[in-house]
């Protein structure tokens, strides 16, 4: 397959992913309840920003649906539906994800409304108690997997998926991904007490690319995850594809429910999880899953 044809199917699989995604997140939204990004965003044009920078509020969502894009090419759905198996490939994602940071950090900067710019302190806040014990939820995977392409990870797990052996790891990545992809309870960058950050400074076609990123942001999060811990497209009888949908779409309504028991948290307070909870959380895993790699517990290389 050409890198256009590649390209088109990465493209129309986050299109297809972010569609479902959106359906399924609304299951979960009330009235009187902080929906965050499931929101979404004024489609109508002529929001009125006099003092917004023409380059940066726009190039926002351009960037964030980018991140988006690219992390799917490593996204495996089955034997040979995947748009590039990388030899790096779940550092690669874990780089190109956080473009959605950077783009909601250049709209809320670039909009240079109180609101908008409160986001975007937030935002960078949010990423710094989140990317350290993700880091270390993917650490434990790759130590077992001996490996961080995402297809040899799936080919660890054909006898026995990684949630087993590191429930640890598992919980702390359904946290740090709801921080990762601002679900409840960690709102705070979306909040209401902020008119919803970024999004009350979008409208018409930046709208529109702002509900596909932020709704792709969360499909490539439970799809990763998925793939770290659920064996990703492996099962019987089924297509490959159809069980990557069936474990993707578990684990996101898996983590929004979860998520929606949970009273929303402060910026303050995700950073004091994070370096009370979260972090000590992931050096145990990483410890315990060097424990049973000596005693000869996990694939076979």
């Amino acid at each position: 397959m050409g890198v256009t044809a590649n390209a088109a199917a990465v493209l129309a699989a986050l299109l297809l992913g972010t569609g479902l995604t959106w359906a399924v997140e609304r299951l979960f939204v009330r009235p009187g309840w902080e929906a965050g990004p499931a929101r979404g965003a004024d489609l109508r044009s002529g929001i009125d920003l006099p003092n917004a920078d023409r380059w940066l509020l726009p190039a926002g969502p351009v960037v964030a649906l980018a991140g988006a894009a690219l992390a799917m090419v490593v996204v495996p759905f089955g034997p040979g539906l995947i748009g590039q198996d990388l030899g790096i490939g779940l550092f690669y994602v874990i780089v190109v994800v956080d473009f959605v940071v950077l783009g909601l950090a250049l709209s809320g900067w670039g909009a240079n409304t109180p609101d908008a710019v409160e986001a975007c302190y937030r935002i960078v806040a949010q990423l710094v108690a989140y990317v350290v014990p993700l880091g270390l939820a993917y650490v434990g995977v790759v130590m077992m997997a001996r490996s961080l392409s995402t297809v040899t990870v799936v080919e660890a797990q054909r006898d026995l998926w990684f949630v087993v052996l590191q429930p640890i790891g598992f919980l702390l990545y359904l946290v740090t991904g709801l921080m990762q992809s601002y679900r409840a309870p960690f709102l705070e960058p979306f909040a209401s007490s902020i008119g919803g950050g970024v999004l009350s400074a979008a409208g018409g076609w930046s709208a529109l690319l702002w509900r596909v990123a932020l709704a792709g942001v969360l499909f490539i999060v439970a799809a990763i995850g998925a793939v770290l811990y659920l064996g990703g497209p492996s099962g019987p009888w089924l297509p490959g594809w159809t069980w990557m949908l069936v474990k993707t779409y578990a684990l996101m309504t898996l983590m929004l429910g979860l998520g929606r028991c949970v009273r929303p948290f402060s910026t303050a307070g995700m950073l004091a999880l994070s370096w009370k909870v979260l972090i000590p959380a992931g050096l145990l895993n990483v410890l315990l899953v060097g424990g049973l790699i000596l005693l000869g517990v996990g694939p076979r290389a």
